[in-house]
């Protein structure tokens, strides 16, 4: 059940999570922050001993080279949360981008911590997400260094599909994309012109298309699972939380 969301954060109740739920129940009062497309609100090397838990919008975590180049290592959606530091390793091991319009509030050590047994619930939620996090890492690590162009691209799409899906941020296979060609390569590894050329030949094989600006439709599912050498199935049992009954 979602619960009574404060007044003010402007965030549409269908999009929470179990974990944003919790959350809120500990503190009605919820202090939120609100980032700008764009906007960096952590930078790789800052002092950090909190995490963010994203509420509305998509965040990029990214390491960046000496020469500039820019590697995505994750993509968040609005019930993930990020652990930036600890007091005893209070330093950011990468930078926090808004990829889209985004609210989020941070959790400081003081709340994450407590004997209630609300807080130990909370904490299992979150070390669930750790979980599944470590889960979709793993399948992205792995295209980065063994697959080719059209099977890392195949799986960017469809992991944020089957992360929007439960959210009721993706139907029917269609979902709203707020990453240019050059984030999308940041993320799979590629140059935006090999993502350019990659997303085109999906295309004209039918697979995925664009009804809108800024929206993917997959128009094949088990053909882009193929190509990304994915089992559906399982995928969706690895990444996502399970909902509590």
């Amino acid at each position: 059940m979602t619960l009574p969301i404060p007044s003010g954060t402007g965030i549409a109740p269908a999009r929470f999570s179990s974990i944003v739920d919790e959350y809120l129940n500990l503190w009605p009062h919820l202090p939120v922050q609100h980032a700008a497309k764009g906007q960096f609100i952590v930078d790789e090397g800052d002092f950090a001993d909190s995490s963010i838990l994203l509420l509305d919008g998509w965040m990029a975590l990214s390491k960046t080279l000496p020469d500039g180049e820019r590697q995505i290592i994750d993509v968040l959606l609005p019930g993930d949360f990020v652990l930036l530091g600890a007091s005893v390793a209070p330093v950011a091991a990468c930078s926090v981008e808004a990829l889209s319009d985004a609210s989020y509030t941070v959790l400081t050590p003081e709340r994450a911590n407590g004997p209630e047994p609300v807080m130990a619930r909370l904490r299992t939620l979150l070390a669930a997400v750790l979980v599944t996090t470590q889960a979709r890492t793993a399948e992205l690590l792995l295209r980065l260094g063994k697959s080719s162009a059209a099977s890392r691209t195949a799986y960017a799409l469809l992991e944020l599909y089957v992360r929007l899906e439960p959210l009721g941020l993706a139907s029917d296979g269609r979902f709203s994309l707020p990453m240019t060609q050059q984030k999308i390569g940041e993320f799979v590894g590629l140059s935006n012109v090999h993502v350019c050329r990659t997303m085109r030949r999906l295309e004209r094989d039918g697979i995925i298309s664009h009804p809108a600006p800024g929206e993917i439709r997959i128009d094949d599912l088990e053909a882009l699972s193929r190509i990304a050498d994915i089992d559906l199935a399982l995928f969706r049992e690895e990444i996502l939380l399970r909902r509590p009954s």
